[in-house]
């Protein structure tokens, strides 16, 4: 814990924790609101007291008003990689990852993917044709590194965070697209995430395609297979999509077959989350992630 300096708003700080054992609804609504706007600045004084106290009512509180300035900070993070560097992924599933993990560095997860990226470096020729970089994939990742899902616990939350998929080799539908997604960026392929609500399936594009050109024919005309990562990347065509969305009772879009951005991304892993801790019956957690969701989308 870092050394507390004396200044005013130290001291501000110190008054604003002292009446936090009010008993008063309205008054501790204004401290918290207060230390919310002082924001990180003000951690290590509740964090102070919340290792000394004994009394559990303030502790309670405390843990409440640190939840909730890490989830601002979570929440402006994210908006600010939405419109700074979106195109680095990796940044925003580590900040996510940091939120639970602090523990964890971006540093180790890029080497983590690094390692395999390596390996699938290794086995890539000239000339290979997209289908034959995809088994590539595919064999590096389910065959030689057994990446799978993890069918006997598929709604644990860890599943959602990359760290623990690269350790234990196995995620959800959302991480394991995530993990493929990024090996797929590292290799500088056209492949992409489809906008499939809930899902994260990918399409392999074909290059010749300009994504940004809107006059252009459209990009799932463009698409010249679909892969889905949780099935050890199965490949499918647009007929087996439409089949899955009927077996799931949702109606296909048009733009459920085009590219996503990094941060609706983002946003389905939040999303998947929020999912996590509803399974569990944790509304405080489930709330907190889908808001940071839904902000992340309509800002």
């Amino acid at each position: 814990m870092m050394p507390i300096q004396e200044n005013d708003t130290s001291r501000k700080i110190q008054a604003l924790i002292s009446l936090i054992d009010d008993p008063d609804e309205t008054v501790f609504t204004q401290v918290k609101n207060q230390l919310l706007l002082l924001g990180p600045v003000a951690l290590p004084y509740l964090e102070k007291v919340w290792n000394e106290t004994m009394n559990s009512f303030i502790v309670q509180r405390i843990e409440e008003i640190i939840e909730d300035i890490k989830f601002n900070e979570l929440s402006k993070d994210l908006l600010h990689w939405k419109y700074h560097q979106q195109e680095n992924l990796l940044y925003a599933v580590w900040r996510i990852n940091h939120f639970q993990y602090p523990e964890v560095s971006f540093e180790y997860l890029n080497k983590k993917i690094e390692q395999i990226k390596k390996d699938i470096w290794i086995e890539f020729a000239e000339d290979l044709t997209a289908l034959e970089e995809v088994m590539i994939i595919n064999h590096i990742l389910y065959e030689v590194h057994q990446f799978a899902p993890n069918i006997a616990n598929y709604n644990a939350v860890q599943n959602n965070y990359l760290h623990y998929v690269l350790e234990n080799k196995k995620g959800n539908n959302i991480s394991l697209g995530i993990l493929y997604l990024l090996l797929a960026q590292k290799m500088e392929l056209p492949v992409f995430a489809i906008n499939i609500p809930d899902y994260l399936i990918l399409t392999y594009i074909n290059d010749t395609i300009n994504l940004y050109d809107a006059s252009s024919q459209s990009l799932q005309d463009a698409t010249l297979f679909y892969i889905n990562p949780f099935s050890k990347g199965t490949l499918l065509q647009k007929e087996d999509i439409i089949h899955f969305l009927e077996q799931t009772n949702m109606e296909p879009e048009k733009n459920f077959f085009t590219p996503c951005s990094n941060a609706d991304i983002a946003e389905k892993l939040l999303t998947s989350i929020a999912h996590s801790y509803k399974s569990q019956g944790n509304s405080f957690m489930y709330n907190k992630f889908i808001r940071i969701a839904q902000r992340l989308a309509s800002e």
